[in-house]
Order: structure tokens, then C-alpha cells, then sequence
């Protein structure tokens, strides 16, 4: 005797993808407003640095070269607040269809950029998201608890609250229905402004080290290593005419000393290719440079936990040698020269 079963509708079925969609998106606009890094120039998870490593040698680079990375901070706060509005409309299902359409075009964007050399291609994590909001942008919410049904219909009680003359005559179907929906997308931009905004403010101020490239008109003397490591021992402070004429005449100061402590890493321009790289100050006070662009899908690496680490796809680095020691990067990151006098780090052009 066969036991009946219940059918499930479709459109049920994918409410768990929906839900999780919508919690990824707002997660993910929430951690970048809430890292003090993000917006600082310098930092090793400044968004100008991912941008520029997002768009080298990717199709949609072109994009990010336009639009993105000539204004850094509007497109990472953009971004950010885009991801948290897209996820509270796929969360509670209110105007799905267009919710759905936005983050789409993002994580194709994404996939075209910031995972375009990632391989095989389906480690890329954003060309599984592309696809995973494709049901939504057919059919949006239909067979699935969402607000998009109560707009449609209309709520009277949500419609007397939004009418300027409540104790006039009773909306018809068409204004409730009208007055609902603007008064759910309000309440959906009020939530999204208040949750970057908490996000934001909870950030705190950023105390990690910054260098920046930037043009030195005084040059000290020193010497670099091949490997892209400089001695701190080396350093002199004396800052002399006949001292400064030992240093590279293209040498680019990159920052002070002072900003970079042992244990610590920076990212900096490249003086040759205004790609990111990263300089690292061992325990013994030494200087080693890198690379900053990862291997595997050109991601942005940063210094944590004395390894030099992938953000996109966990790749990690040996921070004296650059080789790989986890994860899917193919090769080592390039040895890159710095080196260090007069209390000051600059960058030799390769």
C-alpha cells in the first residue's frame, strides 16, 4: 500500500533560495561598510586597490575602469548600499522581480571582473550566483509567502495610514493597492539607510598601516634587495646631498617608516604598473614586497595572521618568499623592490 504524499508548488521550493539570497546580500553590503578598511586608501582591503585588481585583464574591466575606479568611494558605498537593498527586497519578497534583476546584473558584473580568472570556472562563486537568482527574474515570487502579494491585493489598514485624508472616502482597489506598495518600498529604504548606516558607524576608525605612492622630491640613501627585501638596519637618517644621490632617481616614496610596525603590511601603488602590491615588515624589522594581485582570479591579497592571504577565494602566500602555501593560486605572487632610509620606504620601479 503506497502512503500518499504531499505535493509541494515550485514556487515553494525555491523560498529557501530566496531567503538565503536575500540574507547573503545584506550581509555582504554590511561587512564592507563595516570594515574600517574598505573606504581608507591604503589599506589592504581598500576598494580602489580591489577595483583596479578586479578590472586587470577581465572583459567587464572596462566597466570598472569607466565608472568605478575614477570615483573609488561612491562606487564601494554604492555598491555596499545596493547589495543591503536588494537583499531586504529578496528577503521579504517585495518586488522580486526587480530585486532579483539587480543582482543578476551585480554578480554578472562580478563574474566578468573580480572572478573572471578564476579556474575552473565554477570555484567563482558569482556565476552560481548568477544563476541562482535567474528563477526569480522568470516568475518572482509567485507560489511563495512574499509582500509582493499583499501589494497586489492591498491592505486598507496600510492604506489609511499613507492617505493624506484618512476620513475621506474609502480608497478603491487600485489606490489601496497603489498606496500598499509605496508604503512597503518606503519602509524598505528606510531599512536599508538604517542598517548601512548602523553598519557604518560600528566600523570605528581604521588604525591599520597606510602607504601611499606619491612622488618624492628629497631621496635618502639606501639599497634594495633582488628579492624585494631591504634591510631596516640599513637605514639612515642622515638625509644628506651626497647620501640622497645613492637612492634611485625613479625610486617613489611609498610611505614612513613609522606607519609600518613588525608584523605588519601595507599595500601600495606600483610605481611601474599603478597595480597593487604589498610590503611586508618582518619580526627582525626587515622589508619584503610582493605582488598584491593573487594569482588565481586577481583578487587584492592582504597581511593577516603573519600569512598573506586571498579575500575571494582563501589563497594563502608565504609572506618571505611569496610561494604558495594553501589554497587554489596557481603560482607565486612576483618579488617586488623596496627599500628603506632616512625613515621612509620607497618603491624601486622593476
Amino acid at each position: 500500500m503506497r502512503r500518499g504524499t504531499t505535493a509541494i508548488e515550485p514556487g515553494l521550493a525555491l523560498l529557501p533560495l530566496r531567503m538565503f539570497l536575500g540574507v547573503t546580500f545584506v550581509y555582504a553590503g554590511v561587512q564592507k561598510l563595516s570594515d574600517p578598511g574598505f573606504l581608507h586608501p591604503g589599506a589592504p582591503t581598500y576598494i580602489g586597490t580591489q577595483l583596479i585588481g578586479f578590472a586587470n585583464g577581465s572583459p567587464g574591466g572596462f566597466i570598472l575602469t569607466t565608472f568605478a575606479i575614477p570615483h573609488p568611494l561612491v562606487a564601494g558605498l554604492g555598491v555596499a548600499v545596493v547589495e543591503i537593498a536588494i537583499g531586504l527586497l529578496a528577503f521579504f519578497g517585495l518586488m522580486t522581480r526587480w530585486a532579483a534583476i539587480g543582482g543578476l546584473a551585480l554578480n554578472l558584473l562580478l563574474f566578468l571582473t573580480a572572478s573572471w580568472h578564476t579556474t575552473p570556472y565554477f570555484l567563482g562563486p558569482d556565476i552560481v550566483f548568477v544563476f541562482a537568482w535567474l528563477p526569480f527574474v522568470i516568475t518572482g515570487a509567485e507560489g511563495q509567502p512574499a509582500l509582493d502579494h499583499v501589494a497586489r491585493r492591498g491592505s486598507p489598514a496600510v492604506a489609511s495610514r499613507m492617505r493624506l485624508n484618512p476620513a475621506g472616502a474609502e480608497p478603491g482597489p487600485e489606490e489601496t493597492a497603489a498606496l500598499t506598495r509605496r508604503a512597503f518600498v518606503g519602509a524598505a529604504g528606510a531599512a536599508t539607510l538604517a542598517i548601512a548606516g548602523i553598519a557604518a558607524l560600528a566600523k570605528g576608525s581604521y588604525s591599520g598601516p597606510t602607504l601611499n605612492a606619491s612622488r618624492s622630491s628629497s631621496r635618502s640613501s639606501g639599497s634594495s634587495g633582488s628579492n624585494g627585501h631591504a634591510s631596516a638596519g640599513a637605514s639612515d637618517t642622515g638625509g644628506s646631498t651626497s647620501q640622497a644621490s645613492s637612492v634611485p632617481a625613479n625610486a617613489v616614496k611609498i610611505g614612513p617608516s613609522s606607519q609600518l610596525p613588525k608584523g605588519q603590511g601595507a599595500i601600495y601603488r606600483d610605481p611601474s604598473t599603478s597595480q597593487p602590491d604589498i610590503v611586508i615588515r618582518q619580526s627582525d624589522g626587515s622589508l619584503d614586497a610582493f605582488s598584491a594581485v593573487c594569482t588565481h582570479a586577481g583578487c587584492t591579497v592582504g597581511y593577516e595572521s603573519s600569512q598573506i592571504v586571498c579575500p575571494c577565494h582563501g589563497g594563502t602566500y608565504d609572506p618571505t618568499t611569496g610561494q604558495v602555501t594553501g589554497g587554489p593560486p596557481p603560482a607565486p605572487l612576483a618579488p617586488k623592490k623596496v627599500t628603506e632610509q632616512g625613515g621612509a620606504i620607497y618603491a624601486i620601479p622593476s
